[in-house]
C-alpha cells in the first residue's frame, strides 16, 4: 500500500456556469427583461403558474408551450414569510441586519415565488398584505431583475 499526501482546505468554492432553462422559462425570463410577469394556465383545471411549467402541478395535464400564456400584474399577496439575520445570498455564517424573505402569490396566479421584502419594518409584516414588485433599473432576463417586493 502506498502512502498519499492529502491536503484539505476549508472554504467556499464558486462555480460560474450557464445552462439552458428550457422553452417555458426562456419565455418567462424574456418577459422579466421587459419588466413583465407572465404565467401559464393549465387547459384542464385553469390554475395559473408563476414561474410557468410544462406540467400542471395539480392535475398533471401537459400545458402546451404555444398557448395558455397569461399576462399578470406586478402586484401580489404575501402568503408566508421569514425574518432572518443571516445573509441569504452566500454560504457561511455572516450575520446582517434583519432580512425578510417572503412567499408572494402574484395576483391572478395560483402559485407563489420567493423574494426579499424591501423597505418593510419587520413589525409591520403580515401574511395577506399586498405587495408590489420593485424592478432593478437594468434588466437582463434573469431572476435578479426583480429586486424584491415593497408594500403596495
Amino acid at each position: 500500500m502506498t502512502e498519499q499526501n492529502v491536503v484539505t482546505n476549508k472554504g467556499m468554492v464558486r462555480a460560474e456556469f450557464n445552462f439552458w432553462v428550457g422553452k417555458y422559462m426562456d419565455k418567462f425570463y424574456d418577459n422579466l427583461e421587459n419588466k413583465k410577469i407572465v404565467g401559464n394556465k393549465c387547459p384542464k383545471c385553469s390554475d395559473v403558474f408563476v414561474p410557468p411549467r410544462q406540467v400542471c402541478g395539480k392535475c398533471n395535464e401537459t400545458i402546451p408551450l404555444e398557448q395558455n400564456w397569461v399576462d399578470l400584474t406586478d402586484t401580489g399577496t404575501l402568503k408566508n414569510y421569514t425574518i432572518t439575520k443571516w445573509k441569504i445570498t452566500e454560504r457561511g455564517s455572516r450575520k446582517v441586519k434583519d432580512s425578510i424573505i417572503g412567499m408572494v402569490q402574484i395576483d391572478g396566479s395560483n402559485t407563489a415565488i420567493i423574494y426579499k421584502l424591501l423597505d418593510v419594518d419587520p413589525a409591520d409584516v403580515k401574511t395577506g398584505m399586498k405587495v408590489k414588485i420593485e424592478w432593478n433599473d437594468k434588466t437582463k432576463g434573469e431572476p435578479g431583475d426583480i429586486k424584491g417586493f415593497v408594500k403596495a
